[in-house]
């Protein structure tokens, strides 16, 4: 398990405006390319994959994980039946809430590319209306709080 294949695995950590950027982002692409924009995120060499992070995405509609470079077995998976280390339906939360206009911080317990034990993970989650799909990257830490995230976002 892991970013064996991602571009420069580290101990620097991904910013929360660097996740916001870059989910940002990748809307954009999947916006001007289409599916085939899946293709680079799910490619853990792209600019998607960063420092312990990655962007992923995901469709709520038919209930698919469309990308995942740090998991990639979790592609094709059903990402309402995923649960976190403490058995919570992140999936289910992302798809009720990343509909939101400027997106949604979804929290839960999540290990690292890297390895080592799950962490608080917070996912920035958007949805590419023009797709239907959605698209997230997360933070791995214990001390910021949503409402700090809420501000990058508002």
């Amino acid at each position: 398990m892991g970013l064996s294949s991602c571009k420069n695995p580290s101990t620097e950590h991904a910013t929360p405006q660097e996740v916001v950027t870059k989910v940002k982002k990748a809307a954009q692409l999947l916006k001007d390319q289409g599916m085939k924009g899946l293709e680079v995120l799910r490619d853990g060499s792209s600019e998607f994959s960063w420092k312990d992070t990655y962007v992923f995405s995901f469709n709520c509609a038919e209930d698919k994980v469309l990308a995942n470079p740090a998991f990639p077995d979790r592609v094709g998976g059903d990402i309402k039946q995923h649960t976190d280390f403490n058995g919570f339906r992140y999936g289910v939360k992302m798809c009720e809430e990343s509909g939101r206009p400027k997106g949604v911080w979804v929290e839960y317990i999540w290990p690292r590319p890297q390895g080592g034990d799950p962490m608080r993970k917070i996912s920035y989650v958007m949805t590419v209306k023009s797709l239907g799909i959605q698209v997230g990257s997360g933070i791995y830490n214990e001390t910021i709080t949503l409402e700090e995230l809420n501000k990058l976002i508002e």
